[in-house]
């Protein structure tokens, strides 16, 4: 069911959430979601009255739902994200190097959605402005309303997320840092702050959660120094030591994921002069530049 969040937007709950904003006769859905059955569900909400579907990055569990909803416009999506929604096998290259079986990464099945209309930034349309929010994908972007409401996608966690998942996922570290420190910034120009995955958040609470996101994200470094300061280590050992001693379940799917956060961070430590690469019998191993 919907539950209204302000100004006549309201939201399908989920993981992740879908927002639904009014316009003229119809609404701007954003992020249809994860299941097929979601698809049945938000054209019963919106009363067949789509006139739009904003996709804020590639990742499955935000576009499943999309194919088959029916819509006067059809789909919009940043030019970086748009190959992505539309090649499954792209949207696994990037995550695991090249071709992945299914459900060996995911737990949301691939599909190939078409995008309609492709944007570049700015971008205006109707009651929406696409914000960038880069880091977790290159081409990420948040939607605000026009009455202050920002859904920003994949920018940010919720808390129960960040316990389990121990290391957020990140394609960019120091992109998607500097574009949390950006919304800490600014979370009190928003009148809420809608995370994909957790809860609707305004005012002091908005700036709790990004705290606890930018701390999360802070201490990694320190956490893959310590790692590498005991012995060179391959980005998915450092990834497993990582969600082991946090308390997290140790997976082939989250050291996977993990490990392109951790792999993010070790480029810039690497840019920055203070790790180097190696090869190695257990393949290439990352150590500090002593």
């Amino acid at each position: 069911m919907l539950k209204g969040v302000g100004k006549g937007v309201k939201l399908l709950p989920g993981s992740p959430s879908t927002m639904f904003v009014p316009w003229e006769d119809g609404f701007y859905v954003v992020d249809p979601g994860s299941s097929e059955d979601r698809t049945e569900e938000i054209q019963t909400q919106a009363k067949g009255k789509i006139k739009g579907v904003m996709i804020t990055h590639f990742h499955s569990d935000h576009v499943l739902a999309a194919r088959g909803l029916k819509s006067e416009e059809g789909i919009y999506a940043h030019i970086v994200e748009a190959c992505g929604i539309e090649s499954v096998g792209l949207r696994r290259a990037v995550t695991f190097g090249g071709y992945a079986p299914e459900g060996l990464i995911y737990h949301v099945k691939g599909v190939s959605v078409q995008v309609d209309h492709v944007f570049r930034l700015p971008f205006k349309i109707g009651p929406l402005e696409a914000v960038p929010l880069p880091g977790h994908t290159y081409g990420q972007v948040g939607y605000a309303t026009e009455s202050g409401i920002l859904y920003a996608a994949d920018s940010f966690f919720g808390d129960r997320l960040l316990k389990s998942a121990i290391i957020p996922y990140h394609q960019d570290y120091k992109a998607a840092l500097d574009t949390l420190r950006w919304l800490r910034d600014h979370a009190r120009d928003y009148r809420k702050l809608i995370p994909s995955h957790g809860p609707v958040v305004e005012g002091r609470r908005a700036e709790e959660l990004l705290d606890l996101n930018i701390k999360v994200m802070e201490e990694l470094p320190g956490k893959v120094v310590d790692f590498l300061s005991r012995r060179p280590s391959t980005a998915e050992e450092i990834s497993a030591r990582i969600i082991k001693e946090g308390g997290g379940n140790v997976t082939v799917s989250s050291i996977i994921l993990g490990a392109v956060t951790v792999r993010s961070l070790l480029s810039r430590l690497y840019e920055d002069g203070k790790a180097i690469a190696e090869a190695g019998d257990r393949g290439v191993l990352w150590k500090m530049n002593e």
